[in-house]
């Protein structure tokens, strides 16, 4: 299937539009702790609840929720969490294995929801996956997919606005509304679609994976966020690691972005001076705020630098010619499947998952429907 394939669209009718147009209308905006209970004894009417949020994150280290909207395709709650910091009923609706929560591409409201309940969706659908599995472009927007699939036409552009803002103004009620209204419904089109072409299960696989992710409290070495890591050598990315560690920790302490704490150049310039270098002559060529507020901490950090159990990540060490080599070839093997599929190749392996495989890892997602997809198709190494 392609996009432009419009036997497979299922075109709301002019009675459904103007339902979902009335129930935006009617959204409920709630900031009392009874009235977000009364909305979680009827989220348990439907076994189907298109989710969103709305949060902000400028200048802080962890999102600031302003909005968590909801809808059984009928009705729409937009549950103020400003008002209310702890939902007891979104808690309970999140963890409720009966009834499936929809959300379009979950990236930060993973985040948002476990600092609001303290657990994630489960199970989860997402939709901008499942349409990906379908041939839409990975990256399709939620107002994108309704309009193709359901012919509804929704406005866009307020994603950036202040949600923890009070009073909220009613343009951005009305937007938050409608980017659940049409969830329920987006979930039985795709469903359908997805069975028919035998790729449900990868789409269960694929959202079972994210809500463990979530649920991990593993994180990336702070290193990798580091931009221009990998140009150092050993000894001064020893150092850096440790800087990128101390530099996580105190931005969440503080919540702040890591960039307030400490710009990725200024890093790389304190790890490379220690390197070659001491501590007094590193920490002199940093931005003077920094130096105030930092220095005998960077001290003591870079004073007792131990590098003999520093190993470099695989992601920052260089490619070798065959690795190169084996990358290219797999990439041909995946783009041939996926025009076959007609699905994006990256849906399948990106070139970042490809290279991990080069470096001698085994990803947990060769294990699943792509392992089994790519089968032995994939060059020797």
């Amino acid at each position: 299937m392609t996009t432009t394939d419009t036997s497979a669209n299922q075109a709301a009718s002019e009675a459904e539009l103007q339902a979902a147009d009335a129930a935006v209308s009617k959204a409920e905006f709630i900031t009392q702790p009874e009235d977000a209970a009364h909305a979680g004894s009827l989220w348990q009417d439907s076994d189907t609840i298109g989710l969103d949020t709305e949060f902000v994150r400028e200048r802080t280290y962890f999102p600031r929720p302003g909005l968590i909207q909801a809808s059984d395709g009928q009705s729409v709650w937009l549950l103020d969490a400003v008002a209310l910091p702890r939902m007891e009923s979104l808690a309970a609706l999140l963890d409720d294995q009966e009834r499936v929560k929809v959300l379009h591409s979950v990236g930060e409201d993973m985040e948002v929801f476990q600092i609001l309940t303290g657990t994630v969706p489960d199970p989860l659908f997402d939709t901008q996956v499942a349409a990906a599995m379908l041939g839409y472009p990975l990256q399709l927007r939620y107002e994108q997919l309704v309009a193709e699939t359901l012919g509804a036409e929704l406005a866009g552009g307020k994603a950036r606005s202040d949600w923890c803002k009070r009073p909220l103004a009613r343009d951005l009620l009305t937007y938050a509304a409608q980017d659940v209204i049409w969830l329920p419904r987006l979930k039985h089109h795709l469903t359908e679609q997805l069975d028919r072409k035998g790729r449900l299960a990868w789409l269960l696989e694929d959202c079972a994976r994210t809500v463990a992710s979530a649920r991990s409290d593993e994180r990336p070495p702070a290193l990798l966020r580091v931009k221009g890591a990998g140009r150092l050598n050993d000894e001064a990315l020893a150092v850096l690691a440790k800087l990128a560690e101390w530099r996580d920790a105190t931005a969440r302490h503080r919540d702040l972005p890591r960039s307030f704490v400490i710009r990725d150049e200024h890093l790389l310039q304190a790890a490379e001076k220690t390197a070659g270098a001491s501590p007094d002559e590193a920490i002199r060529a940093l931005p003077d705020p920094v130096r105030r507020r930092y220095r005998d901490t960077l001290f003591s950090l870079l004073e007792t630098q131990d590098d003999k159990d520093f190993c470099r990540p695989a992601e920052l060490v260089q490619l070798t010619g065959e690795q190169r080599e084996w990358i290219s070839k797999a990439q041909k093997t995946v783009r041939s499947m996926a025009e076959d599929l007609e699905i994006d190749p990256a849906l399948i392996a990106s070139k970042r998952e490809l290279t991990k495989i080069a470096h001698g890892n085994s990803p947990d997602w060769l294990k699943g429907w792509r392992g089994d997809l790519l089968g032995d198709s994939m060059p020797g190494k």
